[in-house]
């Protein structure tokens, strides 16, 4: 039998009170009856700061106006740093349909999410894992400095770590998942799979991890901000795993699940103080949860027929229909078409 991931940490008091913490808050966000024009704002705005700050990280300059402009704009991306963040929007996009799927983590899925966050920029990272050495650090006037070197250079050898690790992150445990999420996303940076991505997609793997485990990534709050507060520390904390003692960075790292969630709420309240829903008050409607998957699938999309829903939800064509239906009547979205050639679309603001 081969030897399974086995990693080593310990319950710390601030572990146990950040954990308790993040609970009381996120129980909070989703104890808000949000309503549809709000929640689909809030939505889009986490989106657009995930993007911004996880490509802030790896160096993009562009600024949350930039972001937000390019990302809500028809226009194509002329740079590399435009493309790096319409790649990414792409991406979270794409987790979130995927994780209607409830698709595992896997290396087949590593590879296509690697692919869409790279395509573009860098063609000989994106078919497969690398087969080389590849060290992160920087050159000073004297010397070569490096912060990781990481501890496989072949392919199958890092096609052998993945798949212990995502063995170890599928299985059911009674450990909790945000332990795991901080556990996987340390040691998908520490394999450092491909040659360029590694930190971007590291992100994205633990928001898709979080989203399998029911926490709302994006919807209610994001796992970026934080860490770009400080780069350095964020990298800093993260490499201090790399000795295989998981506490400093899981504290880290919890810690920025509760700041971000501290944000959200206040975002939340300000959106709320700013009457920003325009909806009427005679369709102040809540939406089920499959609704709420539904119109994610309209944003993503722009328009949807009956057969995108059956497909991406898995529901029976009555189901869908019926979804469909429903948000017609709740005033949130409108249909185009006659009954065979029909779609559906946001409803659009007079």
């Amino acid at each position: 039998m081969k030897p399974s991931f086995n990693p080593k940490f310990s319950y710390t008091p601030k572990i146990i009170n950040t954990l308790s913490k993040i609970e009381r808050l996120y129980g909070q966000i989703l104890g808000e009856s949000l309503i549809p024009s709000l929640a689909l704002r809030l939505t889009k705005e986490n989106q657009v700061l995930a993007t911004h700050h996880s490509t802030s990280i790896e160096g993009n300059p562009l600024s949350p106006k930039d972001v937000t402009n390019i990302i809500l704009g028809d226009r194509l991306p002329t740079t590399k740093s435009e493309l790096e963040v319409k790649n990414y929007f792409a991406t979270l996009n794409k987790i979130n349909i995927l994780v209607n799927k409830h698709e595992p983590i896997s290396l087949a899925l590593t590879k296509n999410l690697h692919k869409l966050l790279m395509q573009g920029l860098d063609d000989k990272s994106l078919n497969d894992f690398r087969n080389s050495s590849v060290f992160i650090g920087h050159r000073t006037k004297l010397e070569l400095v490096v912060k990781h070197n990481p501890p496989f250079h072949s392919r199958e050898e890092i096609e052998k770590a993945l798949s212990k690790l995502y063995s170890w992150v599928n299985e059911k445990s009674e450990l909790h998942p945000l332990i795991k999420a901080g556990i996987m996303h340390h040691e998908f940076a520490f394999i450092h799979p491909f040659f360029d991505g590694n930190g971007r997609l590291a992100r994205i793997l633990t928001a898709y991890f979080l989203l399998l485990n029911q926490y709302d990534v994006a919807k209610y709050f994001i796992l970026d901000d934080y860490y770009d507060i400080d780069r350095s520390q964020y990298s800093d904390m993260l490499h201090s795993a790399d000795r295989r003692d998981n506490i400093k960075w899981l504290e880290y790292f919890l810690e920025g699940i509760a700041y971000s969630l501290q944000a959200a709420a206040a975002r939340i309240n300000d959106l709320k103080r700013k009457n920003l829903d325009d909806i009427e008050a005679d369709k102040r409607v809540l939406v089920t949860r499959r609704e709420e998957e539904v119109l994610e699938i309209i944003i993503d999309k722009k328009a949807v027929k009956t057969n995108d829903i059956l497909d991406i939800l898995g529901v029976t064509r009555q189901q869908a229909h019926a979804l469909l239906a429903s948000l017609v009547k709740k005033g949130l979205v409108q249909k185009f078409g006659s009954t065979k050639t029909s779609y559906y679309k946001l409803k659009e603001k007079k």
